[in-house]
């Protein structure tokens, strides 16, 4: 028995060895010949191995690394539904389909079985409120709505604690860095999105009034408002690239929670408006037309630290 016990281990050891070099050529196959090649090597290995590439990852890899290899394994998927994983924002809803879809069972694989809730949890509340956050921005605001109103309003206070709005119509609003009396004008690109985000950064009573000044500076000034939107179209690019994920993906992988909320979509916002208004004042730019370009290049930065294993943002106060 105990031979016996000795020559399985070392036929596992083996079968270990061969997935992980076909794991390795079939990343090779993938960057230089393509994905469809690549995807032969994936029969094989499974073919030695009796699980399927989403096993073998969830095995394997950790954080960030795993949650990506996830997203690009049910991307190159041949079947529509894993491939539309991105409409799935109920965890049970999605681990069902995925046990589903490739016959995985608790006597297979049920370490798999036991950790699918857990693992595919940060997947699904990404969709969520990712789907959210594309939903406020194709609502437009709506000068009828009495909510939309009053955020609007209490939006000046905020800011401007001490010093009355003289209406809803005013060139005060141009101190807040709108463009125009009528700031409901200045929503139409991101809709109520700009608003909830500009109107979180409100909240934030060390950071609001430093910001604020900052705008204010005589010769790196900016417009805090059409800024803050400015960045609110840069979160929601950066969303749309899928590099968004990577950074709660991070989050939740790392102490943060796994229940996200549009608040935490507010405080990445907040957290990118004040490091880009720290990046374009430390440019030293001649004029504000200079500010698109300045724009650019921190998305730009943003990009390339999202793609990294390790796509740190400071929130904050």
């Amino acid at each position: 028995y105990n031979e016996y016990k000795s020559y399985l281990s070392m036929f596992s050891f083996i079968v270990n060895i061969i997935v992980t070099l076909l794991t390795v050529l079939r990343e090779v196959i993938a960057l230089i010949i393509g994905e469809t090649w690549a995807k032969g090597v994936d029969r094989i290995t499974y073919f030695i191995s009796r699980k399927h590439k989403i096993q073998r990852i969830c095995s394997s890899k950790k954080g960030l690394e795993k949650m990506k290899e996830i997203e690009r394994c049910l991307t190159n998927s041949r079947s529509d539904s894993l491939r539309g994983y991105k409409n799935y924002t109920n965890v049970a809803v999605f681990s069902a389909m995925i046990v589903k879809e490739k016959g995985i069972t608790a006597e297979k694989d049920p370490e798999f079985i036991a950790r699918m809730n857990s693992t595919f949890n940060p997947l699904c509340e990404i969709n969520r409120i990712s789907n959210e956050t594309i939903e406020m921005r194709k609502t437009k605001y709506d000068s009828d709505n009495s909510d939309h109103e009053m955020m609007l309003l209490s939006l000046w206070n905020s800011f401007y604690p001490n010093q009355k709005l003289e209406g809803r119509i005013s060139e005060q609003w141009k101190d807040l860095g709108f463009q125009g009396t009528d700031p409901a004008t200045d929503f139409r690109g991101m809709g109520i999105l700009g608003l909830e985000c500009l109107a979180y950064l409100g909240k934030f009573k060390k950071t609001a009034p430093k910001l604020l000044t900052s705008s204010q500076h005589p010769q790196y000034g900016f417009s805090l408002a059409i800024t803050s939107i400015n960045i609110t179209a840069v979160l929601v690019e950066l969303l749309s690239e899928g590099l968004i994920r990577n950074y709660f993906y991070y989050l939740s992988c790392h102490g943060g929670t796994s229940l996200l909320t549009m608040t935490d979509m507010y405080e990445l916002h907040c957290a990118l408006l004040a490091e880009f208004v720290s990046y374009y004042q430390n440019q030293k730019p001649e004029s504000i037309m200079e500010f698109n370009t300045h724009k650019d290049a921190f998305a730009d930065i943003l990009r390339a630290r999202l793609r990294s294993l390790e796509p740190c943002i400071e929130l904050v106060e």
